[in-house]
């Protein structure tokens, strides 16, 4: 793909705000969820959207390239990156990264294209999110999807959707393919789908990717607002990039129920003329689980103690909850050309491999840095590493650890977003959380002890590994050091606007509609009840897909 010739179709913030506008529906950020969303609501002509995002339209050829596009550190027009404070009683911060621009983190992350287990939202159904089992998901997961690269693909496998997701293949080192044997031998099934309804919960699995046949990357914004769709679509679909929202506009109702009555927003610069835009049917908020809330407390709306004054809906779950997959990790080193640091060491691989790319759409800037997930419950892990085998008489767990790093899947530990400013130029405050709740130690030392066991196991089978980071024991003590030492993000944030009753510190329905707020809902990660054993990318696509469904519902029948 080449950069386009013409510009991409914007609409400016003073025509988006123009009196004589008055939007069906507002959605606030052009994200992984934001763009599938303007692409479902502006399908009926007679529909006329407006989607206020923050950063730009990325469309120069490296934010296609799949590896070019993933090293996002340093590139400011590509993530915001700011601190983040950690509670374990020491003095260090860690960067929080968001996407930027239009397709948001589906832009620049590794283009894992992961549902989750049907269990997460059989789960979700049981616990009283009526509508979200998994027989009522999956209609949302195929209907974006589209499977480039099978010629009859699975049946749970989507063919007519936008987005375009492939089986990178055969896996790409032989380091890689020693890890998979080294997992089957300690007990851990192989599997090559880990989509597949049927694949075990516990498991190596293969990971399919957001890649088109082409060797592109197939982010929500190149799959769902084209240039040639939002050209065509340009009468009655408004594409504002450079908005910073700065609240909801509320009004009282004649029920003296608050009520969305619009959008105010402004240019990136400080002391920017605020606009508004107005929305005669709903707002819908898909900024992320950052700056979703974020949003929501500079409106008035959250706990009466963070949000900006005057108090407009007490809603004490906002903000809250805030979690994600902390990770750590041993490392080892290996020989340069079976790693993609081959192209750091040879100039000539590296312009080899460019025009392998360029020519064919193959090579390693097709390569997404991970091919291999490995899903564990921890249970199945005794003292010393190893893997228990699963007891079939009693159901199994959904899985708590997952070993690219050594992940945590399903945190005990909560963190929290609060406005560090009445600013809304300023990036919110975040308390990550991590290790807040002692329980998440004892499942990190288990995953460490097993990716040691796995690590050891490669050895044997001949894979050439030197220790290059390691814990100085596996004893409890310094195994919990070295998680503290060497904690991470791995970016996966949400559940800080849960879905949930209000009296459970939820802030949506299970249509998602904010309580006590009329003509607003959220579609994106921040509506996950609880963090998931599953990254999210996929999740968020399947929310936008099923929220735009309840609003064509609804207003439809109006």
């Amino acid at each position: 793909m080449f950069p386009l010739s013409n510009p991409y179709p914007t609409t400016a913030l003073d025509a988006a705000s123009s009196e004589a506008t008055l939007y069906d529906f507002i959605i606030i950020g052009g994200g992984t969820a934001g763009c599938v969303l303007a692409n479902r609501l502006s399908e009926d002509p007679a529909v006329k959207v407006l989607l206020l995002e923050r950063g730009d339209a990325r469309t120069e050829w490296t934010a296609r390239v799949p590896l070019m596009s993933t090293n996002f550190m340093g590139n400011e027009s590509a993530a915001y990156r700011w601190p983040a404070t950690l509670p374990v009683g020491t003095d260090r911060t860690l960067s929080l990264v968001t996407g930027k621009g239009l397709g948001g983190g589906s832009s620049i992350n590794s283009m894992q294209y992961t549902r989750g287990s049907p269990k997460e939202y059989d789960l979700w159904s049981q616990n009283g999110r009526q509508g979200w089992g998994y027989a009522e998901v999956e209609p949302y997961f195929k209907k974006s999807e589209q499977f480039v690269n099978a010629s009859v693909p699975a049946h749970h496998h989507g063919t007519r959707g936008e987005w375009k997701v492939r089986d990178m293949g055969e896996l790409y080192f032989p380091t890689a393919k020693c890890c998979a044997e080294a997992c089957t031998a300690l007990g851990l099934p192989f599997a090559k789908d880990l989509n597949d309804p049927a694949t075990p919960l516990t498991v190596c699995a293969k990971l399919d990717c957001t890649i088109d046949a082409g060797g592109h990357r197939s982010s929500t914004f190149t799959a769902f607002l084209p240039q040639r769709l939002v050209e065509k679509r340009k009468s009655h679909l408004h594409i504002c990039t450079g908005a910073a929202v700065t609240a909801l506009d509320l009004d009282v109702d004649s029920n003296g129920q608050p009520s969305v009555q619009g959008v105010a927003f402004q240019a990136n610069e400080p002391g920017s003329k605020v606009w508004h835009a107005r929305a005669k049917k709903e707002v819908i908020l898909c900024a992320g689980a950052i700056a979703t809330p974020q949003i929501l407390l500079l409106s008035g709306i959250g706990p009466e103690a963070n949000v900006k004054k005057p108090l407009k809906k007490e809603l004490s779950g906002v903000g809250q909850n805030l979690q994600d997959h902390m990770a750590t990790g041993i490392m080892y080193s290996v020989p340069s050309d079976q790693s993609l640091h081959i192209m750091q060491s040879s100039r000539l691989r590296a312009v080899i491999e460019l025009l392998r790319y360029i020519a064919f759409g193959e090579g390693l800037f097709l390569s997404p840095v991970t091919q291999l997930s490995i899903l564990v419950d921890s249970a199945l892990i005794d003292d010393e590493g190893h893997v228990i085998p699963q007891d079939t008489t009693k159901p199994a767990r959904l899985p708590n650890l997952e070993l690219m790093a050594v992940g945590l899947m399903r945190p005990q530990s909560r963190g929290s977003v609060s406005l560090a400013s009445p600013d809304p130029l300023q990036r919110p405050a975040c308390e990550l959380g991590f290790l807040s709740n002692p329980a998440d130690l004892a499942v990190m030392r288990r995953g460490i002890r097993l990716a040691k066991r796995i690590g050891e196991k490669m050895r044997e089978l001949g894979a050439p590994l030197k220790d290059l980071y390691m814990p100085e024991s596996e004893t409890d003590a310094d195994l919990d050091a070295f998680v503290r030492k060497t904690v991470r993000t791995t970016y996966h944030y949400g559940c800080t606007c849960r879905m949930a009753p209000e009296s459970d510190a939820g802030v949506v329905d299970d249509e998602l509609k904010v309580h006590g707020i009329a003509k607003l809902r959220i579609a994106d990660c921040s509506v996950i009840p609880e963090m998931m054993s599953t990254h999210l990318q996929a999740p968020a696509v399947m929310i936008a897909e099923k929220c735009a469904d309840m609003i064509k519902r609804e207003h439809s029948s109006a």
